[in-house]
């Protein structure tokens, strides 16, 4: 997940400044009307002819800046799958705040204009361009938030290596959250700290839906949680999500937080908006612990104080799931989400959803999205 609230062992290897190839038509991978060229870690695979010729419908971005004028409805022609593609009949995707970052041209990757936009989804497998994608036809499939296409659309064309297979047993508006706050979540929570049952792990953002996953992901371990956020009305939804403590952020957040812990002290802190919160927080880690900012809603820059860094030498890092997606081995990736996707079928990780929309309604869906206080999350479902 991704910044902002709400986020290649062989494709993921490819390096942030070869990410982002263009047709010679100048359209983004997944929208090219003539021809289309697909990022690959030797260079750009070879061109195959068409396997489908069908209308997709999908949201383009056509320009940097509000997505409520900056996202249009299309309608394109078929594709020409490359041989290492798939395409993939979408049944859901996420409406996320880090596709508006990337709409308004504030995110970590920006892709040169028209280009699909959608970080995450789930579907089915419906055609391949190659034998490599062969073996997934017919299987449900969720969309790794890699970029190198848009989610928002009933048709996706995408290579292999950016689906992960998934349960069909699960509920496919779950799994089409699975890639990017889950993922963030388990990450979080298994790259930073050593933790050990009744460790403490704290964190701002609590009700966000990566928040909740953190407790839900925390409780397996026997991990306890202190979750802060600004209003009673989110304490009371962390409460119910099963957070141990949780403050509400007042004009004394470290006596609030040294009163709840009692003495303790956190082994893990995890960031989600960056500001001067981290300051306040980093004080309560312990002897070398560690404080991770994964998203942000403000440009203040998140700051440890000296005194902890020196003389408790406490760390202060970054995490994108883009990154682990391009580093990390192909085995271990897999491995995750298969992880996620068998906790989200038997119901230990789910995120409250507040509605669904059609493509077509999509306006609809971005003002409901971007609605102060919303207590769940928003998604574009496919008949």
């Amino acid at each position: 997940m991704a910044p902002g609230h709400n986020g290649d062992s062989s494709l993921f290897a490819v390096p942030a400044s070869a990410s982002w190839l263009f047709t010679d038509c100048g359209t983004r991978t997944g929208i090219a009307r003539l021809r289309r060229m697909t990022v690959r870690p030797g260079g750009i695979s070879r061109f195959s002819g068409p396997i489908w010729g069908d209308l997709m419908t999908q949201l383009v971005v056509t320009s940097y800046g509000d997505p409520r004028e900056s996202v249009s409805l299309q309608r394109e022609p078929g594709l020409l799958l490359g041989t290492d593609d798939i395409l993939v009949e979408m049944e859901a995707a996420p409406v996320n705040p880090s596709d508006f970052l990337l709409v308004r041209g504030d995110y970590g990757v920006r892709p040169r204009l028209p280009s699909p936009v959608g970080g995450e989804g789930v579907g089915r497998v419906i055609d391949a361009g190659g034998a490599a994608g062969t073996r997934l036809v017919g299987q449900r499939v969720v969309i790794l938030p890699t970029y190198e296409q848009g989610t928002w659309a009933d048709k996706v064309a995408t290579s292999y290596h950016n689906v992960v297979p998934v349960r069909e047993d699960a509920d496919p508006l779950q799994l089409a959250m699975l890639p990017i706050n889950p993922a963030t979540a388990y990450l979080l929570l298994h790259k930073y700290a050593k933790l050990a049952a009744g460790d403490w792990v704290g964190q701002n953002a609590a009700n966000s839906a990566v928040g909740r996953c953190v407790i839900a992901l925390a409780r397996l371990q026997g991990l306890k949680t202190l979750n802060i956020v600004r209003r009673e009305a989110a304490a009371q939804i962390v409460r119910d999500a099963g957070g141990d403590r949780v403050i509400v952020a007042g004009d004394d957040l470290p006596a609030q937080i040294a009163d709840v812990l009692d003495g303790a002290e956190l082994a893990l802190a995890l960031d989600g908006t960056a500001g001067p919160i981290v300051a306040d927080i980093a004080g309560a880690l312990r002897f070398r612990g560690v404080m991770v900012t994964y998203a942000f809603v403000t440009d203040v820059p998140p700051a440890v104080p000296a005194h902890d860094l020196i003389f408790n030498e406490v760390t202060l890092t970054g995490f994108w799931l883009i990154n682990w997606l391009r580093n990390a081995p192909r085995a271990e990736i897999e491995q995750t989400y298969r992880t996620l996707s068998d906790l989200v079928a038997t119901g230990v990780l789910t995120v409250p959803i507040e509605a669904t929309y059609r493509l077509d309604d999509y306006h609809e869906a971005f003002k409901h999205a971007m609605t102060p206080g919303r207590t769940g999350k928003i998604l574009f479902t496919f008949p």
